[in-house]
């Protein structure tokens, strides 16, 4: 690329060269002195020329890769926590189970006495949904989130 010799150089224009420098560096092809000397030089550059003569001896950057199409991602299924399943099957069979009575005992009076079963079933469903749906939880829920946070800052200081 073709710099103009006297045009002034800007600051975000010598953070750039000091970033290559920074990729040479990684890189291998200079020296903590060396890089630290011509980080110096671009700092005290008032022009590209000045600015780009210390990338001289050094190789240009390779061409950008082109970027990476992602495949189709599948939609993310929300699975229920393994206390949740427990509790909706709690639930259900709490609830069969009432129904079977009050079945049991319609059919020995001969009549369909009131169905007393929603009141046991609707409101723990309706707690339960609430809860499911929002994911609302109690303070292990809270503790299993403290848990994740520390081992994801643990990763990242590393």
């Amino acid at each position: 690329m073709q710099y103009a010799d006297n045009i002034r150089i800007s600051d975000s224009e010598r953070d750039q060269v000091v970033g290559e420098l920074g990729r040479h560096l990684t890189a291998g092809r200079l020296t903590i002195g060396e890089f630290d000397q011509r980080v110096a030089e671009v700092y005290r550059s008032t022009t590209r020329q000045q600015a780009h003569q210390v990338l001289r001896d050094l190789p240009s950057a390779a061409p950008a890769a082109a970027p990476l199409t992602t495949p189709p991602t599948r939609p993310v299924r929300r699975r229920i926590p393994g206390h949740q399943q427990i509790e909706w099957l709690a639930w259900a069979a709490a609830g069969g189970l009432n129904i079977a009575i009050w079945g049991i005992i319609s059919l020995a009076t001969g009549a369909m006495i009131y169905p007393w079963p929603v009141w046991v079933i609707g409101p723990w469903g309706l707690v339960l949904l609430g809860r499911t749906l929002l994911g609302r939880e109690s303070g292990c829920g809270k503790l299993a989130d403290a848990l994740r946070d520390d081992r994801a800052r643990a990763v990242a200081s590393r």
